[in-house]
């Protein structure tokens, strides 16, 4: 059974893993320090899953499991009770469990636009570019894309996702699924930004090494949970909610948010390169 996002019935189930889980660590008499480091989360993970605050991880509940030696009784909660029929890789389900319930979001990206911004022939083509060897009539990839395209919905009522994002220039000069895709992407973009649903800012070349200092990082922020830091490697993503941590990254945010262009300024160099689009990523030759 799934158990959908507005499911008033989600909460119950995420008590039920987290009183299982309590149970148990107090039976292998763990604190939640202690369990915490055995499974490589902090401690505050640990106190809101036990109170059915936080969606339980299906790679943290495999990794309680062990700590706990409870042959697999977590994971199996998690998978077929609380998991998303989600078709995206497993490593982002726990991000995209978290941003269905974050209030805000501030998102700096460097060479590709954010996935909750990408219309379906910019996403079809990255998800492409991960699988150069599908065949053109790939299900999975299709999938994949409905399945981005509509986190759009988190922009729109009944949702009050704030969302802020600083977009390095270079993520605008790389023509993904070449002049007609980038073309669309752009006049959706300030759509979207002219529609009030995001503030953009763009991060020049001329910022120097502001825009060259760090990966790409989203910071999630929620009514009555700690802020929680989302980083992605291939392969793998990275979920912290360390306050000292989170303060660093909102000031580091700051940081690019200051050397960025304002987003009026932002809108106008928008509109600006929309104008020249399909001249600009039309292929040229080096040299």
């Amino acid at each position: 059974m799934y158990i959908s996002p507005n499911d008033p019935l989600r909460l119950l189930i995420w008590q039920h893993f987290g009183a299982e889980l309590r149970r148990m660590r107090e039976s292998a008499g763990l604190t939640q320090a202690e369990l915490a480091s055995l499974v490589f989360v902090s401690a505050s993970y640990i106190a809101q899953f036990e109170a059915g605050r936080r969606k339980p991880m299906t790679d943290v509940a495999r990794r309680l499991d062990e700590a706990l030696k409870s042959d697999g009784t977590l994971l199996r909660i998690v998978t077929k009770l609380v998991t998303p029929e989600i078709a995206e890789p497993s490593f982002i389900l726990p991000y995209l469990e978290m941003e269905r319930e974050a209030i805000s979001c501030h998102v700096y990206e460097s060479v590709r636009l954010p996935g909750i911004l990408q219309t379906r022939q910019y996403a079809e083509a990255i998800f492409r570019a991960y699988r150069p060897h599908a065949p053109a009539a790939d299900e999975e990839i299709t999938e994949l894309t409905d399945t981005r395209v509509r986190r759009r919905d988190l922009l729109s009522p009944p949702s009050n996702l704030r969302l802020w994002v600083v977009l390095h220039e270079a993520a605008l000069h790389a023509p993904v699924g070449g002049p007609k895709t980038m073309h669309e992407q752009l006049l959706d973009l300030i759509d979207v930004i002219q529609s009030h649903r995001v503030v953009l800012q763009v991060l020049p070349f001329s910022a120097g090494e502001v825009g060259v200092m760090l990966s790409p990082f989203s910071l999630l922020r929620f009514e009555d949970l700690p802020s929680v830091l989302h980083t992605e490697a291939l392969g793998n993503g990275i979920l912290r909610d360390e306050a000292e941590l989170t303060e660093h990254a909102y000031e580091v945010f700051a940081q690019l948010r200051g050397a960025a262009l304002s987003p009026s300024a932002s809108l106008e160099y928008l509109q600006s390169l929309a104008q020249g689009s399909q001249d600009y990523y039309s292929p040229r030759q080096l040299g």
